[in-house]
C-alpha cells in the first residue's frame, strides 16, 4: 500500500515536471499566519516538547531531527541534532512556516502520514529528489479525540535508519495523544463546570484552608453584593463567618437558614462542604419560596378563620335559639323557674365554645425547659386514673428510658389529658388504654396512647384537626386543633392518628429531643 502510494506520487511529480536532481523547494506561510498557527497549537506544542525532549535525551549520539506540523503539513516547531540541522536541514531549506506539498516537495513522509492516516517511513531512494537519497524520514499522524491535528516526524541519516525508530516514534506519539486527550477532556469538563457554575441558580463560594475566598460564581456575587467587594476572607462576611467557625469545629452545616442583609432582604439555605484543601459553600436563595409559603399560610389561615367563623356561628345558633325562646316566654309571662337551669346550661355551652376558640387565636407564650416526660405523667397520674376509674378502664403504662426533652411541660400536659380523655370516652366500660414512652430515633421520642375501642371513624381520620369535625354529641372538634397546634407548631413535632388492624385507635406523638 505504501509502495503503491510512493509510485503514484512519483508519477504525479513527473506530471508536475519536478526535477529530481534539484533541491526541493517549499511553499511558505506568512509570518502572521505562522504566528496564528503557533498560538492555536501552543498547548499542544507544550506537551509535545516535554515528550520529545525526553526522547532526544535518551537517544543522545544518534543524529535525529524532530519536526512538528499541522494537519496541512506546515512545520510549526522543530528540534534535535545540530549537525543534521547544519547540513541536510538547512540545505533543504527546512524551517518553521514551510509547507509540504506534492508539487514542490514530491515524496514526503509528512504528506504520506496525513494522506494515509498511518505511520510512514521514507528511506533513501523512496524520496523523489536525489538530494534526499541519503536521508531517512519517519512520520506519525497525531490525533486528539480521533481528530487529525498534524504529524510528528524524525529525520536522520540513512546510515542510522532502523525500523525501531518508527516504532519508538509511534510509542512517543501515542503517549502525547493520551496526554492531549486527557487535557482536552479536562478542558471540556472545566468549561462545562464553569458554564454550570456561572449559569447556576445556586451561589457557590470556594475558600482555602485559611478562609480566603478563592472563587465566587455569579449567583453568589449577586446574593452578597459582589461578595461585599472588599472582602477577601469568609470571616469578614456575616453570618457566613459564624457558620464557618462552626464547620471548622466539626459541626455539620446543611440547609442552615440565614438572612443576608444585602440591598434587599434575602433568605438563603447555606451548606458547607469540604473541598480540596478548603471548603465549598452553597447558597440556595429561598426568598421567593418563603414569600410564597407565607402567602399560602395566610390563605390557609383566612380559610381556617372562615371555617371557624361558620362553625362558631352554627354551634352558638342552637343555644341562642333556646335562650330566645325562653326570653319570649318571659315576655308573655309564661316563664317558669324550671327553665333557668336549661338557660344556664345553654349559656355555659356558648362560653365553652368561645373559650376554646380563644385558645386557638391568642398568641402562646412558651416556657420551655428540659423536662422528663415520665415526670409529667406522674404529675397528672391522679387525673388520668380518675378518668379511667369512672368507666373501670384498665390503664397500663410501658415506660422505657428516654432522654429529657426541651419543651413546655404545661402545654404538653394539656395535650396528654385531652387525648387520654378522648380515649376514655371512646372505649366501653371495662376497656383498656395503654400508654407507651420510648425512643423513636436518635433525635426524637415517641409517646403512644392506644385503646381497644372501636377506633377512629373515617370522618375523623380524613379531616383530622379541622374545626367542628367530631363524633361526640356535645363536641366541637377544637380540642384536636389545639393539640395539633401545641405539638406541631409550638414543639415542631408530629401528631399521628390511625386505627389498629384488629380494632382500636392509636395516637402517636413524636417530639424532638432538642425541641427546635
Amino acid at each position: 500500500m505504501v509502495k503503491d502510494y510512493f509510485a503514484e506520487v512519483k508519477n504525479r511529480c513527473l506530471e508536475f515536471r519536478l526535477n529530481p536532481n534539484e533541491i526541493p523547494s517549499f511553499d511558505k506561510v506568512s509570518t502572521e499566519e505562522l504566528t496564528e498557527i503557533q498560538e492555536k497549537y501552543a498547548d499542544t506544542l507544550s506537551v509535545i516538547k516535554v515528550f520529545i525532549h525526553k526522547f532526544l535525551e535518551k537517544t543522545k549520539g544518534i543524529p535525529l531531527f524532530v519536526s512538528v506540523t499541522d494537519d496541512h503539513g506546515t512545520i510549526i516547531e522543530y528540534m534535535g541534532d545540530k549537525s543534521l540541522q547544519n547540513t541536510v536541514v538547512e540545505m533543504a531549506g527546512l524551517q518553521k512556516g514551510i509547507q509540504f506539498t506534492e508539487k514542490k516537495a514530491g515524496v514526503s513522509s509528512v504528506l504520506a502520514a496525513i494522506d494515509l492516516r498511518r505511520p510512514v517511513g521514507v528511506l533513501g531512494t523512496d524520496h523523489y529528489h536525489h538530494f534526499l537519497h541519503n536521508a531517512a524520514c519517519y512520520s506519525v499522524p497525531l490525533y486528539v479525540k480521533e481528530r487529525l491535528i498534524g504529524t510528528v516526524s524524525i529525520m536522520t541519516f540513512l546510515d542510522f535508519a532502523h525500523p525501531m525508530i518508527l516504532t519508538t516514534l509511534e510509542t512517543v506519539v501515542d503517549s502525547i495523544q493520551r496526554e492531549l486527550d486527557l487535557r482536552e477532556e479536562n478542558r471540556y469538563l472545566d468549561q462545562m463546570n464553569q458554564m454550570m457554575l456561572e449559569q447556576s441558580t445556586i451561589g457557590y463560594i470556594v475558600i482555602d484552608e485559611s478562609g480566603k475566598i478563592v472563587k465566587v460564581n455569579a449567583k453568589a456575587n449577586s446574593l452578597l453584593s459582589n461578595v461585599q467587594k472588599e472582602c477577601r476572607y469568609i470571616q469578614e462576611i456575616e453570618p457566613l463567618n459564624d457558620l464557618y467557625h462552626q464547620f471548622k469545629e466539626g459541626k455539620m452545616i446543611q440547609d442552615y437558614e440565614v438572612v443576608l442583609q444585602n440591598h434587599k432582604y434575602i433568605i438563603c439555605l447555606v451548606d458547607y462542604f469540604t473541598f480540596l484543601e478548603g471548603s465549598l459553600i452553597q447558597l440556595h436563595d429561598i426568598t421567593e419560596y418563603k414569600k410564597t409559603e407565607s402567602y399560602i399560610q395566610n390563605a390557609e389561615k383566612l380559610s381556617l378563620v372562615g371555617q371557624l367563623a361558620a362553625g362558631v356561628a352554627h354551634e352558638i345558633k342552637n343555644p341562642l335559639t333556646t335562650l330566645k325562646g325562653f326570653i319570649q316566654l318571659m315576655a308573655q309571662n309564661l316563664y317558669k323557674e324550671a327553665y333557668t337551669p336549661v338557660m344556664l346550661k345553654e349559656i355555659e355551652r356558648i362560653n365553652e365554645i368561645a373559650n376554646e376558640f380563644l385558645v386557638l387565636s391568642r398568641p402562646t407564650v412558651l416556657s420551655k425547659e428540659r423536662c422528663d416526660i415520665r415526670k409529667l405523667f406522674v404529675e397528672i397520674d391522679v387525673l388520668l386514673s380518675s378518668l379511667a376509674i369512672s368507666k373501670n378502664i384498665e390503664y397500663i403504662e410501658h415506660f422505657k428510658e428516654i432522654p429529657r426533652i426541651y419543651c413546655d411541660g404545661n402545654q404538653l400536659k394539656q395535650v396528654f389529658i385531652n387525648l387520654f380523655k378522648n380515649s376514655v370516652e371512646a372505649v366501653d366500660h371495662n376497656g383498656q388504654i395503654e400508654l407507651t414512652l420510648q425512643p423513636y430515633d436518635s433525635q426524637n421520642i415517641l409517646i403512644r396512647i392506644e385503646d381497644n375501642g372501636p377506633g377512629f371513624p373515617e370522618l375523623i381520620l380524613h379531616n383530622l384537626g379541622q374545626p367542628f369535625v367530631t363524633t361526640k354529641e356535645n363536641g366541637n372538634g377544637l380540642g384536636i386543633m389545639v393539640c395539633k397546634r401545641i405539638i406541631e407548631t409550638l414543639h415542631m413535632g408530629q401528631l399521628n392518628m390511625y386505627n389498629k388492624e384488629h380494632g382500636g385507635a392509636v395516637v402517636d406523638i413524636i417530639l424532638p429531643v432538642s425541641g427546635e
